[in-house]
C-alpha cells in the first residue's frame, strides 16, 4: 500500500494537499468517502475479519479533515480505518482519471473477455454472480475464500493449498478486499506464470501503476456517478450490484494498453 500512497501523492502534487474528505459513511458492505471535490470511493468493509474493537477513536472527526490525512489510515491495523484509506485512495483516483486523461485509459473489456475454454480459473475471494458465467467458459474453477462457501459447482482451496494451486492458474481473480486485509502482496507472489492476473471489485478503483508493477495485468473497478446516492446505499448496507444498478459504472485498466499509450 505504500506504494500506492506515494505514487498517487507524486500524482496529484500539491492539488492533493487542498482536497478534504466531506463525508464518510461505514456500512456493513462497503465504506464510503466523498471529498471536498464531490469525487468519491468505496471500499470493502471487513465486517468478518474484525479480531478487535472495529471503533474509530476519530470517529465524529473525521470529515473535514484532508484527504492526504485520510487516505494514510490504509497502513492502520484497524481494518476499518484501512477500508476508509482505501476508500479515499479511490476517490482521489478519480481526480486523477480526469486530470490526465490521455495517462489512464480505460478499456471496455469485461473480465470474462479474458477467460478462455480450458483455462484454469482461481479466485481469490468468492464473486458469487460471476461463478456460472465463469463456468459456461471454463469447468475448471478454484475460489479461495475465508469464509465458510457451500458451492458444489466449484473447487473451493484451503489456505494450506493456496500456495501449489494459485501458482499453477491460467486466470488469477484477485478480489480487492485484499487491499483491506492485508493479503495482497502475499497473493500476488504466489501469481505463477498466470496469463491474467485481476485485481477485481468496487475496491479496486484506484490507479493501477502501482499494481501494474506488481504483475497485475488488468484493474477493473468503478466510477461513483452520484455521491449522494452512493452514501444512502452504503448507508443502508448495499452491495455492489446496488452500487451498480443506482450510482457507479463500471471501469478496467488493462496494463498492455496502458504500457502502449506511456510508450
Amino acid at each position: 500500500m505504500r506504494e500506492l500512497l506515494d505514487y498517487l501523492k507524486k500524482e496529484l502534487g500539491k492539488f492533493i494537499s487542498k482536497v478534504k474528505v466531506e463525508n464518510v459513511r461505514i456500512g456493513l458492505a462497503y465504506t464510503a468517502v466523498v471529498l471536498s471535490t464531490r469525487h468519491a470511493g468505496v471500499a470493502y468493509t471487513p465486517t468478518t475479519e474484525l479480531p478487535e474493537c472495529p471503533a474509530l477513536v476519530d470517529a465524529g472527526k473525521i470529515a473535514g479533515k484532508s484527504a492526504l490525512n485520510v487516505m494514510n489510515k490504509v497502513e492502520s491495523p484497524n481494518l476499518v480505518e484501512t477500508a476508509v484509506g482505501v476508500a479515499t485512495i479511490n476517490a482521489l483516483s478519480q481526480t486523477a482519471f480526469e486530470a490526465k486523461p490521455e495517462k489512464y485509459v480505460f478499456s471496455d473489456i469485461d473480465v470474462l473477455d479474458l477467460i478462455q475454454p480450458k483455462d484454469k480459473v482461481v479466485t481469490v475471494g468468492y464473486f458469487g454472480p460471476l461463478i456460472h458465467k465463469i463456468l459456461r467458459k471454463t469447468r475448471d474453477l478454484y475460489v479461495l475464500e475465508k469464509r465458510k462457501i457451500k458451492d458444489k459447482r466449484v473447487h473451493l482451496i484451503s489456505q494450506h493449498d493456496a500456495s501449489t494451486v494459485l501458482p499453477s492458474s491460467d486466470i488469477l481473480l484477485i478480489s480487492g478486499s485484499t487491499l483491506i486485509n492485508k493479503t495482497i502482496n502475499q497473493i500476488l507472489k504466489l501469481q505463477g506464470n498466470a496469463r491474467e492476473v485481476v485485481l477485481l471489485g468496487p475496491t479496486a478503483s484506484m490507479v493501477p501503476q502501482p499494481l501494474f508493477k506488481k504483475g497485475v495485468t488488468a484493474v477493473m473497478g468503478v466510477k461513483i456517478t452520484d455521491a449522494e446516492k452512493m452514501l444512502r446505499v452504503v448507508s443502508e448496507s448495499g452491495g455492489t450490484q446496488q452500487l451498480l444498478s443506482t450510482c457507479a459504472k463500471k471501469t478496467a485498466f488493462v496494463r498492455k494498453v496502458i504500457e502502449w499509450k506511456s510508450s
